[in-house]
C-alpha cells in the first residue's frame, strides 16, 4: 500500500461496533454506528440494577446499624431514669406506644444525625413514662413525628423560645445567678444555630410546632416579668411611702425591703417578680396596692435593662440583635413545639423540664 498526496488508509471494524475510518492527508472523517436505544436501555438497566441491589444491601446494614443505635440508646436512658423492664414492658403491650416506637426507629433510620438520635431517645423515654392517656402522652407522640421534620436549627429556635417565653429558674435571685442562667442556657442554645429565615418559621407553622402572632414582644419584656427585682432603680429612703402614723414602711416591714442592687445607696423591694411579693404579703395585706405599685413603678426602661444584661454578658448582645430581627419575637409554641424544645434545650444543657408543668 502506498502512501502518497491521493493515498487513503481503511479501518474496518467487524464487532458488535460496526464503523469504517478513513483517513486522507487532506484530513479526515469519523463515521461510528454505536448501540441501538434497546441495547443501550438493556445496558443501563443492568448498571442501575446492580448498582441498586449493592446499595440495598448496603442501606439495610446501615438501617440495621442505626436501629441498634437507637434501642440502646433508649435503653441507656431508662436505666439511668431507675425504671424497671416490667415498667417498660407494660407500656410497650399498648399498640400506640410500638406505633410511637416504629415512628422514632424510622425517623432515625432515615435521618441518621446524633442529634436526632438524642432528641428522639429523650422523648421516647418520657413517652414510656406517661401510661395515661393525656395530652402530654398525645404530644410526645406527635413529637416524634415531627422531630425528624425539622431542621437543626429550627430545633434550636424551639429551644430558645420555650426558655425565654415559658421558663423561670428559680435558683436566680441575684445578678450573679442570672448571668450563669445566661451563660449555661440562652447562650449555649443560640450559638448551637437558630433559625434566621422567614421560611423556616413559616414551616415551624406547617408542622404545628407554632403559630406566628400578629404581635411580638421584646426579650425584655419576659425579664422583666421573671426577674423584675433584678432591674430596679432603687428608691431613697425618704421617698419610701409612710403609714398614718408618718412611720417609714421599711421600718415597719424590714423583711420587705432591701438595699437595692443596682444602688447600694438606695433601696427597693424584696422580690425577684410580681407574683413572689404577692406570696409574701397577701392580697389582704393593708399596704397591698401601695407595695405593689411602689414595685411596679420603680422597674428600669426597657433600654436600661438591655444595658445592664448586656455588661454582665456581652453574648447578649447577639441574642438581643437576632430576637428583634427575626420571626422568633412572634413564635406562639403549640404543645408539640414545647415538647421538642424542652428536650432540646434539656439536650443542650443537662437541665430537665418536667412537661407536666406546660402541658
Amino acid at each position: 500500500m502506498k502512501f502518497g498526496n491521493n493515498s487513503s488508509v481503511a479501518v474496518e471494524n467487524h464487532g458488535n461496533n460496526q464503523g469504517v475510518e478513513v483517513g486522507v492527508n487532506h484530513g479526515s472523517m469519523i463515521m461510528q454506528y454505536g448501540l441501538g436505544y434497546s441495547d443501550t436501555k438493556a445496558l443501563c438497566y443492568d448498571i442501575v440494577r446492580d448498582e441498586l441491589t449493592k446499595y440495598h444491601a448496603e442501606a439495610l446494614v446501615e438501617a440495621q446499624k442505626r436501629n441498634d443505635e437507637l434501642f440502646d440508646k433508649v435503653v441507656q436512658k431508662l436505666d439511668e431514669k431507675k425504671m424497671s423492664d416490667s415498667q417498660a414492658l407494660i407500656e410497650f403491650r399498648n399498640p400506640a406506644m410500638q406505633i410511637d416506637y416504629l415512628e422514632a426507629q424510622k425517623a432515625y433510620i432515615k435521618v441518621g444525625s446524633s442529634e436526632l438520635s438524642e432528641l428522639l431517645s429523650n422523648i421516647l423515654v418520657k413517652r414510656i413514662s406517661e401510661s395515661s392517656r393525656n395530652l402530654l402522652q398525645i404530644s410526645l407522640g406527635e413529637a416524634i413525628q415531627v422531630a425528624p421534620k425539622l431542621m437543626q436549627s429550627q430545633v434550636a429556635s424551639l429551644a430558645l423560645t420555650f426558655i425565654i417565653k415559658h421558663t423561670r429558674r428559680i435558683s436566680v435571685n441575684s445578678h450573679a445567678t442570672f448571668a450563669s442562667f445566661l451563660k449555661d442556657t440562652i447562650i449555649p442554645i443560640f450559638y448551637s444555630g437558630v433559625s434566621k429565615k422567614d421560611s423556616e418559621f413559616q414551616h415551624l407553622s406547617f408542622t404545628g410546632c407554632s403559630q406566628q402572632s400578629v404581635l411580638s414582644n421584646n426579650m425584655i419584656v419576659y425579664f422583666k416579668s421573671n426577674y423584675a427585682g433584678l432591674f430596679m432603680r432603687g428608691i431613697s429612703e425618704s421617698d419610701i411611702p409612710k403609714d398614718e402614723d408618718d412611720n417609714n414602711l421599711n421600718d415597719i416591714y424590714p423583711d420587705l425591703f432591701i438595699r437595692c442592687l443596682n444602688n447600694k445607696e438606695l433601696f427597693q423591694i424584696n422580690a425577684i417578680n410580681r407574683n413572689d411579693l404577692d406570696r409574701k404579703i397577701k392580697s389582704n395585706h393593708k399596704y397591698y396596692d401601695v407595695i405593689m405599685n411602689l414595685f411596679d413603678e420603680n422597674i428600669m426602661s426597657d433600654e436600661d435593662i438591655q444595658k445592664l444584661i448586656e455588661n454582665l454578658v456581652p453574648e447578649m448582645k447577639d441574642v438581643f440583635t437576632y430576637w428583634n430581627d427575626s420571626g422568633i419575637n412572634s413564635c406562639i409554641l403549640s404543645s408539640v413545639g414545647i415538647v421538642i424544645g424542652a428536650e432540646y434545650a434539656h439536650q443542650i444543657t443537662g437541665q430537665d423540664y418536667d412537661l407536666n408543668i406546660w402541658i
